[in-house]
This record gives structure tokens, C-alpha cells and sequence, in this order.
């Protein structure tokens, strides 16, 4: 995902699921024919994209229905059923997080400071406990899937040498399971005396991704494979003959998907951040999983414990596995937050000083390692990413001017030109055209008003975080007041996405009906001074 340099914002929700969409490799069509998906329907999908990226309708309702398309567009190519299940888990995990961050977090970050920031504080911590979460969940392990020896396959491998990407593990595990070399499972028995474009282009493609250069699609990728599958199994010469039975099939396929989303996500950010950051992000990555791995011993015990209570009442594997995960879980991030708290408060009594390593000890042995060691960390995360210097006076000298009921324009011009000179005006973007819009709301000017209102609006929502709220509720009544039904909509539409009530409207469904009622009170209604 391309991020910018002086944008001061979150990445919108509609560029987040087109990058997911373009990490999983799966709109690029040039051999769509095999899984089905027509043109038509490519454009289909665009289309709904493109309205996802407009903002145009329910957010969270929207990203979610794409994230099952994109599930749906998988189905056909990424197998067993468990682990596309345990992958779709992981997706949406990742997407839960990144709403509530936006909803609550807000930034005076760079968009692409913002996302590196992100993916330390946030992602790394929730991809770590989301993949063993779901893989544990559905008894993935049960299905006895093969997978490159090395323990963390799917991960980059980042050293003074160069990037070692995990597609390139995956392709030379293949050629292993196959009994076979790069190039006769390619073109099986290729000699000089053969000529077969497909597969001297075949071979060529995997080389070039061995190699590190570029990352084929997923339908590119999965078409070279199973293309390749197919010529080894009916190849006349024996020497080279390999029929690969099905269910090895799948397997192969699953682990390159794995791996080529990996290698997709990580040359992404080692082009945004560096190969240094790339490997710090996979170290911390491994930190969690030993975290985590005291914790998961305990639960494996747990189920195991479970199916010898229930021997004789026909309990699965697969059962006792789903209902211990739901209580244990539950525990776990229970157990999580109130160390999280207890920690916080002990801070806080120590007036903010880091905590001694025997204090840390002991909440290990209390709470074990991975909810003490993932708080530990994210404090220090957070001290390493300090607000710029007077961005936080500036935001609270902007809410003292908002709340005095007689500012004015000249006020707001003598706070916007320091901010200005200091650039911590694109910092704040939505803050002094709040300002001038409720100077002019206070007048009852509400036409000229809601042009300011309008750009704060835009400005603030991926970058104000619980900051906004108020601003929200204000945009949508104006929006009510100046007859604008489709800015009226799209504000309660992004105030549903915040969770944030909106008055007259609060727990009814957001139906055509209710929106029309709830316009046309706030069309009349007065309330007191903003």
C-alpha cells in the first residue's frame, strides 16, 4: 500500500481492503478461467471496491461483505477448508483492529509514520495471538498438513547478505515434496531437443521469483503450479514422472499461498520502511509467538484433560478443541486487561517510572509472560513515538478558543499563524476550519458554515480519532439545517462506524425512514451554543 509523506492521517478503510485484496493476489485475471471468475465479474468486484473507497453506505457492513468476497474469490484455489477458515479469522482480526484504532487512536503521525507505528503497536501483537488463536481453534494441526521444516517459513528471513522471502522457501519445499528439481518440475525433462513455451516460461517466472524479483498474482502463481502438477504426472518419460496424490496437492498450494501474501506484505514494507524495520517487525513477531507458547502449553494440556473427561460420549477432536477455545480465550483477554490495569495503576502510583525487573517477575508469575511482556513492550513503543513538539498545546489551545461562545475569526487567525509557520497546521487540518465553521454556526450563518464543517469533517476522520466525535454529531445536523441529504447520510454513516449515537436517530437501525424523520427534526430543531 502506497503511503504518503506529508499526509498526517490513517490510510482511508477502502485503501486498506484494496490493499488486502492485492496482497492475497487475486484480482489480476490473466488466467481467471480457471477458478470461473469472469471479466464481468472483476469488475463487479472493482465496482464494489470503488464504492467501499467512496465511503458510500455502511462501513464496517461494507469492509466486512468484501472481506467475504475476498474469501469467496479464494475458495477455489486455497485449501483444506480449515486453514482458509483459521486465514479468513486472521484477516478479520486484523480488520477489527484497525477500525478501533482509527476510531480511537487518531494521529499526528505521517500516513506512513502512522502505519509504522501501527504495525508495532498493534498488528504485530494481534497477527501473533490471531494466527495461533484460529489455528488452534479449528484443530488445523489435525488436518496433518507438510510444511517447510523451518519454523517460521512464512516469515522473511532478513540478513546483512539480503532478504531471503518466504515464496522462494515455499517453491524449493515443493520441488522437495515432489522429488524433483526447480527445473524438471517446470519441464519435466527438458533437453535442448524440446521446445514448449508454456513451460520454458514457467520455468523462467519461478526463477525470477526464487530470486526475489517480483511477486507473481495468486492466480498466476497457482496456474504455473498446478499447470506444472499436471506435466509431471503424465510426463511419458519415467525418469521424471511424478504423480503428486491430491491431497499433497492442496497442501502445496496452501503453503505457497501463505507465502507469497507474506513475501507480498513484507517487500511492502521493506520498499515503505527499510529492511532494518522489516526485520525488526519479524523479531518481534518470534518475541511474541515464545511469549505466547507457556500459555498455549497450558491450553493444549486443558483439551487434552477434556476428551479424557468426555471418553465415550463421541466427542471430536475437532469439537473439544472448538468448545475450549471459546471459554479460554475469553479468559485469556480477560486475564489480559486486568494485568494490563493492575500494571497501569502501579505506573501511575510511581509517578510514570519503568517498572524494576523483580516487580515484572512477579506479574509474570501471577499472569504469565505474554500479557506482562506484551504491555512492557507497548509502553516503550509508545514512548519512542512522541507527539511533535507543540502539537499537543495546539490542540488543547484549539479546544480552549472552540469553547469560549465569543471567539472570532481574528482569534482563530492569530492561533492558525504560528501553527502555519511550525507546520503543525496540516498536523491539525480539521482544527481551524471546526473553528471558523462554529463561528459562523454560533451566528446562525449556517450556509456559510457548512463548507468548513465539511472540510473539517473530511479532514478529521482518519486522523482525529475520539477527537472527532462532537465535530460528527455538528456536520450531521448542519448537513440537516443546509438540505444536504447526501452529506447528512454520509456523516451518520461515519458516525455508525465510530459507534458514536446520533441524536434523534440513537439505537433505532439507520433505515430510510428513521434517517428522513431524524433530518428534518435537526432541520428545525435549536440547541444550545456549540
Amino acid at each position: 500500500m502506497k503511503t504518503s509523506a506529508t499526509n498526517y492521517a490513517f490510510p482511508s478503510l477502502g485503501r486498506v481492503i484494496r490493499f488486502a485484496f492485492a496482497a492475497c493476489g487475486v484480482l489480476p485475471r490473466k488466467r481467471g478461467d480457471r477458478d470461473g471468475l469472469t471479466e464481468q465479474d472483476k469488475k463487479g468486484i472493482q465496482k464494489r471496491l470503488q464504492r467501499l473507497a467512496a465511503e458510500d453506505g455502511d462501513l464496517l457492513e461494507n469492509g466486512h461483505a468484501a472481506i467475504e468476497e475476498l474469501d469467496a474469490l479464494l475458495a477455489g484455489t486455497v485449501a483444506p477448508a480449515k486453514a482458509k477458515t483459521a486465514l479468513d479469522g486472521v484477516l478479520l482480526d486484523l480488520f477489527d483492529v484497525y477500525n478501533a484504532v482509527v476510531r480511537s487512536e487518531g494521529t499526528f503521525l505521517t500516513e506512513r509514520d502512522t502505519i509504522g507505528w501501527f504495525c508495532r503497536a498493534y498488528a504485530i501483537p494481534r497477527l501473533a495471538a490471531s494466527v495461533r488463536k484460529h489455528l488452534l481453534r479449528l484443530n488445523v494441526a489435525g488436518e496433518g498438513l507438510r510444511t517447510p521444516s523451518e519454523p517460521d517459513w512464512y516469515l522473511p528471513t532478513v540478513t546483512d547478505k539480503g532478504i531471503q522471502w518466504p515464496l522462494a522457501k515455499a517453491l524449493h519445499w515443493t520441488y522437495g515434496v515432489c522429488d524433483t528439481n526447480q527445473t524438471h518440475f517446470h519441464f519435466p525433462g527438458m533437453s535442448a531437443r524440446r521446445a514448449c513455451p508454456e513451460q520454458t516460461q514457467n520455468l523462467e517466472n519461478a526463477r525470477e521469483w526464487c530470486k526475489g524479483r517480483g511477486t507473481p498474482s495468486w492466480n498466476s502463481l497457482h496456474w504455473n503450479v498446478s499447470r506444472s502438477l499436471e506435466r509431471l504426472a503424465s510426463v511419458e518419460d519415467s525418469k521424471y514422472r511424478r504423480d503428486i496424490p491430491a491431497a499433497l496437492r492442496e497442501n502445496i498450494h496452501l503453503v505457497l499461498f501463505v507465502a507469497r501474501l507474506s513475501t507480498y506484505v513484507g517487500k511492502a514494507i521493506a520498499e515503505a520502511h527499510g529492511a532494518d524495520y522489516l526485520a525488526q517487525l519479524v523479531a518481534q513477531y518470534r518475541r511474541h509467538e515464545s511469549w505466547l507458547e507457556p500459555d498455549l502449553a497450558v491450553f493444549r494440556q486443558e483439551v487434552d484433560r477434556y476428551r479424557v473427561e468426555m471418553l465415550g460420549t463421541g466427542l471430536t477432536a475437532d469439537e473439544a478443541w472448538d468448545e475450549i477455545s471459546e471459554h479460554y480465550w475469553r479468559w485469556f483477554a480477560e486475564r489480559s486487561v486486568a494485568c494490563g490495569t493492575e500494571m497501569q495503576y502501579l505506573l501511575t502510583q510511581h509517578g510514570g517510572a519503568p517498572l524494576a525487573e523483580d516487580t515484572i517477575e512477579a506479574f509474570i508469575a501471577r499472569y504469565r509472560e505474554y500479557p506482562v511482556r506484551s504491555f512492557v513492550e507497548g509502553l516503550a513503543i509508545c514512548g519512542e513515538v512522541k507527539p511533535p513538539p507543540g502539537v499537543v498545546e495546539a490542540l488543547l489551545e484549539g479546544f480552549e478558543l472552540k469553547a469560549r461562545p465569543d471567539s472570532s475569526d481574528a482569534e482563530i487567525d492569530r492561533y492558525e499563524a504560528p501553527l502555519m509557520h511550525d507546520d503543525l497546521a496540516a498536523r491539525l487540518a480539521w482544527m481551524v476550519p471546526w473553528l471558523r465553521g462554529v463561528v459562523r454556526y454560533r451566528r446562525a450563518e449556517y450556509r456559510a458554515a457548512f463548507p468548513y464543517f465539511e472540510q473539517a469533517f473530511e479532514r478529521a476522520k482518519y486522523s482525529a480519532g475520539k477527537n472527532q466525535y462532537k465535530l460528527v454529531n455538528q456536520y450531521i445536523e448542519l448537513a440537516a439545517k443546509v438540505d444536504r441529504w447526501g452529506s447528512f447520510k454520509k456523516g451518520v454513516e461515519w458516525a455508525n462506524y465510530l459507534g458514536q449515537p446520533v441524536r434523534w436517530l440513537r439505537d433505532k437501525a439507520p433505515t430510510e425512514e428513521n434517517l428522513l424523520f431524524v433530518f428534518e427534526v435537526m432541520k428545525r430543531a435549536q440547541y444550545a451554543q456549540l
